[in-house]
């Protein structure tokens, strides 16, 4: 069985609302390993990443999910998607998650989603409090994935606005504001998908900016596996990603030092791994990931 909580920790002051699995048993000095989940482009906690963290939490697991500032019922600027406070609000949720007595420490898991799966890395290299990171059908360079969703003119028109937003910004210090398809172009499948989620969980619904745009174009995930503070990493990738391509996962994996794991998927689509309880033996792949590397040594 596992207990769920809610709770809130800040992040740059910023009230942020999180749910914390907890597995039975745990208490009066019986700790376990934590895990901190992240969700995808745009998520909020309401659906998917609290699936995931009650089976990590059912695998024995204390597992932290929580909205990014801006979504869900989090505090902050409505629906500002800037991957550089995105990886401060992870860095909270671990320095939150190591305040828990059911938690062992001194070190936590990260584990991310597709666009979280960035998210998940960059944060693991950020701080030594993360013991292990797992990316799931991932991004290693936002630029590279933004431009292959677009033909070669589509991707041209996209800069031209992008520099003309920049120049409006500058004069008026407003951004254009766009619908998320905009920014991230959905395949048909993936289009879908958001129809459906947007059906049942209303809440889901926003707009971002061509400011956004820019800072997600900045933000390079694979960049931060060149340090000296790199945990162990696990990737998966599924073959035949039609939104975040393999070749994304491939590249992370083989840019970034050992101890690495890259676990590999087929004949499942990419909002399949939002739901990875489903799919036979990858959580618990996921989970004997953690288990090894946050060990006490």
């Amino acid at each position: 069985m596992v207990r769920t909580e809610a709770v809130t920790f800040y992040s740059d002051g910023t009230l942020v609302a999180g749910d914390l699995f907890v597995p039975d048993g745990l208490g009066d000095g019986h700790t376990a390993t934590g895990v901190v989940v992240c969700h995808g482009f745009g998520g909020i906690k309401e659906f998917f990443v609290g699936d995931i963290a009650g089976t990590l939490a059912e695998l024995g697991h204390v597992a932290l999910t929580f909205d990014f500032r801006g979504f869900g019922e989090s505090e902050g600027r409505r629906h500002r998607l800037d991957p550089h406070d995105q990886v401060r609000d992870t860095l909270a949720a671990v320095e939150y998650l190591l305040t828990r007595s059911e938690v062992a420490g001194p070190r936590v898991g990260v584990y991310g989603t597709s666009f979280g799966g960035g998210i998940a890395v960059a944060a693991g290299c950020a701080t030594d409090q993360v013991g292990a990171a797992v990316c799931g059908v991932g991004i290693a360079d936002h630029t590279r994935w933004l431009r292959s969703l677009r033909r070669q003119w589509e991707w041209l028109e996209f800069e031209r606005r992008l520099a003309d937003d920049r120049r409006r910004r500058v004069l008026t210090g407003e951004s254009e504001v766009v619908e998320p398809e905009e920014i991230m172009v959905r395949d048909p499948h993936s289009a879908a998908h958001e129809e459906e989620l947007r059906a049942t969980y209303p809440k889901r619904a926003f707009t971002l900016t061509l400011a956004d745009a820019d800072a997600i174009l900045a933000f390079t995930p694979v960049d931060h596996v060149r340090g000296d503070r790199v945990p162990p990493l696990m990737f998966i990738g599924v073959e035949g990603d039609a939104l975040t391509s393999y070749e994304e996962t491939v590249d992370f994996h083989r840019r970034s030092p050992e101890p690495k794991e890259l676990l590999t998927l087929r004949g499942i689509t990419h909002h399949e791994m939002y739901q990875p309880q489903h799919l036979y033996g990858v959580l618990e792949s996921v989970s004997g990931f953690l288990g090894r590397h946050l060990a006490a040594p």
